[in-house]
This record gives C-alpha cells, structure tokens and sequence, in this order.
C-alpha cells in the first residue's frame, strides 16, 4: 500500500484519486487496458501507410474501411442481447479473441487486400465487446465516477506516445513495413495477456447476473426478435437519437481522420512518414494535460459549452488541413495541437453521455442498439471518403467540415430537450 505522503499529490486530482482507489471490476478493465492502449496508439498512426505500401490505393482501402465499419454494425445490433445472454464477463473474453488476436495475426502477415479485408470483418466484432466490456466497467460503478472512468481508458492507451518516437527509429532503421508486422505480432501477444486478466479480475456485474437469470433458456434470437420494442422505444425518444447521431457524426470524423489524414501527410504535404509518430507524441502530450487538468473539471449534464467548443475546434482543424501546401509544417503541428484538444474533451465526453441517457435495466442493448444506428449511418461514408482521397487528399477534410458543422446543432438542440424534460 503506498504512503499517503507519496500518493497525496495524486489525491488531489479526481482522475489520479479515482484510478488509484479503483476496486472491482473498474480496475479489472483499466489497470489492465495500457495493454490493449499501447501497442494500438503505436500502430494506428502508420496504418493507412502500411496498407499503401501493401498495394493498396486510397478507394480500397476505403472498402476495407467500409467492410469494418459493416461488420461493427452487425455486431454492434447483436452486441446487447448476446451480452445479456453469456454475461458481460465472458462476452468479453470470448469476443475479444476475434476482434483483436485474430486481425492482429492477420495484419502481421498481411500481403495484399484480402487479408485487410479479412481483418477488417474480424476487428468489427469489437462492437461486441464494447458493449459488455464497457458494462463491466461501469455497471457497479458510482454514477459520477463514469467520466473519469472513461478519462483513464484514453489515458491507459495515450501512454503510447511517449513510447512512440521508438516506431519512427524502427522506421528508419527497419522500414514501415518490417516495422508494422512485429507491432501487429506485439499486440496480439497484449491482447492474449490482457483477456486472460480481465476474465480473472473481474465478476459478473449485478445487472448482468439479473438478466442472466432472465435470460436462461431463451435463445439469442428470441431475444433478438423481442427487442424490436426496445429499439421502438429508442426511436421514439428524442434525446436518445440526437445522441446517436453526435456519436455518429464523431465517429465519421474520428475514421475519416484516422484513414485519409496519414495519406495527406505524405502524399499531399510531402510529410517523410517515419514523423507520423512524431506527431502521435506531440497529440499523445496535449491529450494528457487535458485529460487531467481539463476533464475532471466537466460535468456530463453540463455538457454543451465543451462540447460545441470543442466541435467548433475540429471544424476549425479541418478547414486548415484543407487549405495546407506544402511546406507549411508550423500550421500541421498547430492543428495537431488543436486536433488533440479537441478529442480530448469530444471522446470521454460523448462515452459518458451516451451511456447516462440510456435506461438503466435495459442498457445492454440499447447501448448496442445505440451503436448499431450510429454505424448504419457511418458505415458509407468509408467508400465516399476513399473517393474523394482518390479525387485529392485533402477532399476528405470537406467531409468532416460538414459533420462538425451538423454536431454543433445536435447539440444545441440535444441541450435544449434535456434541459426541458429534465432527463439528465
């Protein structure tokens, strides 16, 4: 047990205190997640340059974008009634296997567009355990903590960056591709190490233990046919739907960005692809002070001022990429200043919102139905994203202009809903 002398400046930041004092399974899944965080934040950066130098031209690998994002819909539509039915403890052993070990094997040996593919449909069913892990992780947990649960998650994966500088000295001396094979081999044998853990760690939840007893001897697609009145339920509640589509507005911006942004660097700005890592530090380190000066300070039911702002921050972050030459390397570290700011406060922001508007019994599927909707409306963009990179690189960056643009209202009018009924 450490000192309270050594551990009393942690204390007095909330994010620190609740990460230290975590018990349960919170800290089953976030002690264990720098695991699944670190090998995936060094990887990701490089991802879209490992594919084209794979052979792959900007319009496949928006299919491969597009396969992913369908195979997280399926399973994001079966991700609630399967985790009632095995519980939220052993979905998330058993469908972390598919989503992470499985396409990281994949893409350590990938040779061409099949095996992208082939892990793009395995890597959807994170959809799955999204679900159930992010019920495990907070079903039990006290109401006010879940935004710093969700801080410390990105936090957990953010450690990557100060590791990060180590891929772009592997790039010079190994090559991208050498390179992106043994971090795809490193995160499988994490992931293998970390879903071991998680499953020992942790127990069923209180909810989860419930709705496995209800759930006993009623098949998965029984239950799948009865929550059309769940979903029925959801469509008619406004506030839920608004919430869908910021979820599903960030996330259009969050895939574009992650897929066509790496190509614009390179190919566009002339940037030398071993300094996207560069970049994840710099990004990694601005994240970091916001996470625990900014987010402990935010409060989900007082939402709006952050979250416009930091909407209005991205459209901003866009509209220069747009406009970017060559050359102009001070205004790219600017906005990845910016850009990281922004995701900052957008994604604990967003998970916690999301699950707070939800019905408390019926969460699991309707977390996973609120998923599911979000993806049908995401799912293709992948495709046009990818045209409009092959027409020119910096055409995506329209795209999440416009997307930033309609958050904004979603969430003035999201705001307003809340505030009058009061749900939240």
């Amino acid at each position: 047990m450490p000192s309270k002398k050594g551990t009393g400046w942690l204390m007095r930041n909330p994010i620190m205190h609740t990460l230290v004092t975590l018990t349960g399974n919170p800290r089953a899944c976030l002690w264990t997640e720098p695991l699944f965080g670190v090998p995936f934040n060094l990887f990701t950066p490089l991802a879209a340059v490992y594919m084209a130098a794979l052979g792959l031209d900007p319009f496949m690998i928006g299919v491969v974008a597009t396969v992913f994002l369908a195979s997280q819909t399926v399973c994001a539509a079966l991700g609630g009634v399967v985790t009632d039915k095995l519980g939220r403890r052993l979905t998330t052993a058993i469908f972390d296997i598919f989503a992470w070990i499985v396409p990281s094997v994949l893409w350590a040996v990938a040779q061409g567009p099949l095996a992208f593919v082939l892990a793009a449909f395995f890597n959807g069913f994170w959809r799955l355990t999204e679900t159930s892990w992010s019920l495990l992780m907070t079903e039990d947990a006290e109401p006010g903590k879940i935004i710093h649960l969700y801080a410390i998650t990105n936090i957990a994966g953010l450690i990557a960056g100060f590791v990060s500088p180590l891929t772009y000295l592997f790039v010079r001396h190994y090559s991208l591709v050498t390179t992106m094979r043994w971090l795809y081999a490193l995160m499988a044998l994490c992931m293998t190490i970390k879903t071991v853990l998680v499953y020992v760690m942790s127990t069923e939840t209180q909810v989860g233990l419930r709705r496995l007893e209800e759930n006993r001897g009623v098949s998965i697609l029984s239950r799948l046919v009865e929550s059309r009145f769940v979903l029925g339920r959801m469509f008619r509640e406004r506030h839920i739907m608004l919430t869908i589509g910021l979820v599903a507005a960030f996330m259009l911006i969050k895939s574009v960005n992650d897929n066509f942004l790496p190509l614009l660097f390179t190919e566009k700005l002339g940037i030398p692809e071993e300094n996207l890592s560069l970049f994840n530090t710099l990004r990694t380190l601005v994240m970091l002070v916001f996470y625990f000066v900014l987010v402990p300070r935010m409060d989900v039911r007082r939402f709006k001022k952050p979250l416009v702002g930091a909407m209005a921050l991205l459209l901003a972050v866009d509209a220069v990429y747009f406009f970017l030459r060559e050359g102009a390397m001070a205004l790219i570290v600017v906005n990845v200043l910016m850009e990281a700011a922004a995701l900052s406060i957008l994604t604990p922001l967003l998970a916690s919102l999301n699950m707070q508007v939800l019905d408390k019994e019926e969460r699991a599927r309707m977390f996973a139905f609120s998923l599911m909707m979000a993806l049908l409306i995401t799912t293709p963009f992948g495709t046009v994203a990818g045209w409009l990179s092959r027409l020119d690189r910096g055409l995506p960056m329209l795209l999440n202009i416009a997307l930033a643009a309609l958050s904004i209202g979603l969430a003035l009018r999201l705001d307003h809903i809340l505030l009058d009924d009061d749900l939240i």
